[in-house]
């Protein structure tokens, strides 16, 4: 999702600066117009000092380790990865001075609550990885009170599309049966499959990332991004 932001955003002729670890991503997938920096941010002194070295107008934060369904084996991991690193990429906007940030979050801090999720619902989230984005859902508003930077916040649903990581076994049906059929796999529904989801092509999805960060009107607004057409998950194998 990060690099097709990047991509979108040298379009419209800004000057743009990516940072990632490469645990699930691919340095190919980096454009070369754009200046990257192989960077974990749990690493909290170097992603403060390299934010405050760039001082960027407006910082899109989606670095994060989206495995909800291991999230409760691996607890530190998924909070250091997502909840730590973002507190990491906040104090350095802070300390920069950036204008804007704009968080994507996830569906999953709805939780178990029953769709269609609205975003006037309240945060419920059952999983680990689901509440370190609650947190820093949280996390952001305490500390644009605070500090006065403005910020939105995103919250994507079960985007696909070119460049995903078809090996990842923990997110993306869509990604996963892709995977199988291409290796001559059996794949599993469970259930009955009849399971509805709305899911994300990736090209529908980037304009609106982008939009929420040059738009005032989205400034301290929560935003689901995602289609209202649902298909069962039978129809979609």
């Amino acid at each position: 999702m990060g690099s097709h932001l990047v991509d979108f955003l040298l379009t419209e002729d800004h000057q743009v600066f990516g940072v990632d670890d490469l645990s699930g991503g691919y340095l190919e997938n980096v454009n070369p117009k754009s200046t990257f920096y192989k960077l974990d941010l749990r690493q909290s002194s170097k992603t403060i000092n390299l934010i405050k070295k760039l001082k960027p107008q407006l910082i899109f934060h989606l670095a994060a380790d989206a495995t909800v369904g291991r999230s409760q084996f691996t607890p530190l991991s998924s909070t250091e990865r997502n909840y730590l690193a973002s507190l990491n990429v906040l104090i350095g906007c802070v300390k920069a001075g950036t204008k804007k940030v704009v968080i994507t979050s996830s569906m999953s801090v709805y939780g178990d609550q029953k769709p269609p999720f609205t975003e006037d619902m309240p945060t419920a989230p059952v999983d680990i990885y689901g509440i370190a984005k609650t947190a820093t859902e949280e996390a952001t508003r305490v500390l644009s009170q605070v500090y006065g930077f403005d910020y939105t916040i995103i919250r994507p649903h079960n985007v696909y599309g070119p460049r995903q990581n078809m090996a990842d076994p923990y997110r993306n049906v869509v990604a996963i049966f892709i995977n199988c059929l291409m290796q001559n796999k059996n794949f599993y529904i469970y259930g009955d499959g009849q399971g509805k989801r709305s899911f994300s092509y990736i090209d529908d999805v980037t304009p609106y990332i982008a939009t929420a960060g040059t738009i005032t009107k989205t400034n301290g607004q929560v935003i689901n991004i995602g289609p209202k057409k649902e298909y069962t998950i039978n129809k979609l194998a």
